[in-house]
């Protein structure tokens, strides 16, 4: 498997990311590639970007107070109440807020002011990203006349007791992004009944290693040649989440969570 960064100027609110890929790309997008694309560029292409000064503060966001490493909400009580409309549900830890949206724990709803234009402005997370990854994907096939590519939208994440931030799948499109182990054999012929292989996310991984998490201005990765089932067929944001009931850190949840995820998965 090869990974490609991708190195662009930098990108302008609104501005097409198709047209910045192809211009930035020097090569020929072959069969059966994978081009990945960094969340905040969606953001920004979609214009999901917010003046904080210009945010409308309800009263419950202006109780909120500023944690140790959270985002400054005292200086910019906008961001206070953006995290309570981008949630599902909200936690005040000890160091930042951790919130559930879109049935993922991440801090402050995916909010961020880092590489934003202008300051106090504040960019969010992408609109629809799996549809988003398709029309992508869709363009991406009749740019280079290919049959078989695959689109990734990745982030960053932290993992519960370990340092550092890892690559998120937050979308992807054209390639099957869980792997069921379940019934296949170990190496001593046991057949095995739980594991699946979060293909997107060990992709994810991978890309952001490459692709950078500061001011590399590459946004864009292309992968070629990696052990995936490529698929035409719809991807939702249903298989990527497991049930709160079922999952390893289910015993670290309150009741919240449960409801929270619930209402989430019904709205979709």
């Amino acid at each position: 498997m090869r990974i490609q960064a991708i190195k662009t100027p930098v990108i302008e609110i609104g501005q097409d990311l198709l047209e910045v890929f192809r211009s930035s790309f020097a090569g020929e997008l072959r069969e059966r590639s994978i081009v990945c694309v960094t969340s905040k560029v969606v953001s920004l292409e979609q214009r999901r970007v917010v003046d904080l000064s210009k945010i409308e503060v309800s009263p419950e966001a202006r109780t909120m107070r500023k944690l140790k490493y959270s985002k400054d909400i005292e200086r910019y009580p906008g961001l206070a109440e953006l995290i309570l409309r981008e949630s599902d549900r909200v936690y005040e830890g000890h160091y930042v807020y951790l919130t559930l949206k879109d049935g993922t724990f991440m801090a402050n709803a995916g909010i961020d002011l880092s590489n934003v234009p202008a300051e106090g402005h504040a960019i969010l997370w992408p609109d629809d990203p799996f549809g988003w990854a398709q029309r992508f994907r869709d363009r991406l096939r009749s740019a280079y006349r290919l049959e078989q590519v695959g689109v990734l939208v990745t982030d960053s994440r932290c993992t519960p007791l370990r340092r550092g931030v890892i690559g998120l799948a937050m979308a992807y499109s054209g390639f099957e992004g869980i792997e069921s182990q379940v019934g296949r054999a170990d190496l001593f012929g046991r057949k095995l009944q739980f594991t699946e292989k979060a293909v997107a996310d060990d992709l994810s991984c991978a890309a952001v290693l490459v692709m950078g998490e500061s001011g590399e201005s590459t946004p864009f990765a292309v992968v070629e040649d990696a052990p995936v089932t490529f698929t035409d067929r719809e991807i939702g944001h249903n298989e990527l989440n497991i049930d709160p009931k079922i999952d390893l850190f289910a015993g670290l949840y309150d009741a919240g969570v449960f409801e929270a995820f619930s209402k989430a998965d019904k709205g979709r």
